[in-house]
């Protein structure tokens, strides 16, 4: 890496590029001192870095979508066409995020949070928030989420009432982990998983390890509670009026929150909408409901309603306006008179 000084724009880019192909890059080694000298020696330096490395983020997700694998887009591909870089599996992605804990609206990493004896844990509304807790796990909330906990001597016990959690659960065959979340409660030792609270229906998302998912109302056959197991790469969802499914495969794009990133694949514009509206306390809504069956695929950073709705309204060819109170309204272009 070359030395600060007179350098292009386009150098500094070239620069940047290269430190996000090598720290990207499993069989690199990387000289991280280097690296952060590079970085703070030049307000350019940390501006293009964090570019490229939104690039990357973007374009990996991409290629996780049925609109990336439509063109070809194979889930490892050459970053900026070097021959040295691989993209990892996502999952492997998400893995490493949630190790890390990336803040969404700050940069820097999030430290293991001090009160892991707290009873109740909490999230704002934007805010992705890790937290050590006291038996060597870790839980991540999403923006928004509200976790209570109850260690015993003889079970790991925690309530989800609101939001979305990711947990790593730290082994012990003698104290198993159990997540309440709706009617339903998912158990595990040692594994990796999401719970996701909305609309009084529970989402499970298993990615490493094995889980047991219970619904605890009783089966109209057998009058006890329906389990299902997952695997990883699979799902399950259930609501207060509806039985336990069959798991699903999970779509790989759904594991990626913790990154800060909003993925979509031929989601519905409101759908998308409406997960977007829970990182900002600005809102973004449409000037025609119709235009809500829009589909929409990409991978967009989280929290910022300006940026997020100008770029789903420029990849729709629809319009975008902020209001005098900070919301933004989509909405289509004026149509052309005819002559």
């Amino acid at each position: 890496m070359s030395d600060p000084g007179a350098k292009s724009d386009d150098a500094v880019r070239r620069e940047a590029s290269d430190w996000v192909a090598l720290i990207h890059d499993a069989d690199a080694a990387v000289d991280r001192a280097a690296f952060e000298r590079w970085r703070a020696s030049d307000p350019r330096h940390a501006a293009a870095y964090a570019r490229a490395e939104r690039a990357w983020d973007s374009a990996a997700l991409l290629g996780q979508t049925s609109f990336g694998r439509a063109r070809s887009l194979p889930e490892r591909r050459r970053f900026f066409d070097r021959p040295q870089v691989r993209y990892a599996f996502a999952v492997a992605a998400v893995l490493v995020v949630a190790i890390l804990g990336l803040s969404v609206s700050g940069v820097g990493l999030f430290r293991p949070h001090p009160s892991s004896q707290a009873t109740e844990l909490a999230s704002r509304v934007g805010q992705i928030r890790q937290v050590a807790l006291a038996d060597g796990s870790t839980v991540t909330l999403d923006t928004d989420s509200v976790l209570r906990i109850a260690f015993t001597g003889t079970e790991r016990r925690l309530y989800l009432s609101r939001g979305r959690a990711r947990f790593v659960v730290a082994h012990d065959a003698a104290r198993p982990f159990v997540v309440i979340a709706g009617n339903g409660s998912v158990t595990a030792r040692g594994t990796i998983f999401d719970v996701a609270v909305a609309d009084n229906r529970v989402k499970v998302v298993l990615l490493r390890g094995i889980v047991e998912v219970r619904d605890g109302r009783p089966s109209a056959v057998t009058a006890q509670p329906a389990i299902a197991r997952l695997s990883p790469g699979q799902q399950i969802s259930f609501g207060t009026a509806e039985p336990l499914v069959a798991p699903q495969p999970a779509a790989t794009i759904d594991a990626q929150w913790t990154a800060g990133m909003l993925s979509f694949d031929s989601t519905r514009l409101a759908d998308a909408i409406t997960q977007a509206n829970r990182y900002s306390r600005a809102k973004i809504s449409l000037a025609d409901p119709a235009l809500g069956d829009l589909r929409i695929t990409g991978a967009f950073h989280s929290g910022d309603a300006v940026g997020l709705a100008e770029s789903i309204a420029e990849s729709l060819g629809l319009r975008a306006a902020k209001t005098p109170q900070g919301d933004v309204v989509i909405s289509a272009p004026p149509s052309v008179p005819a002559t």
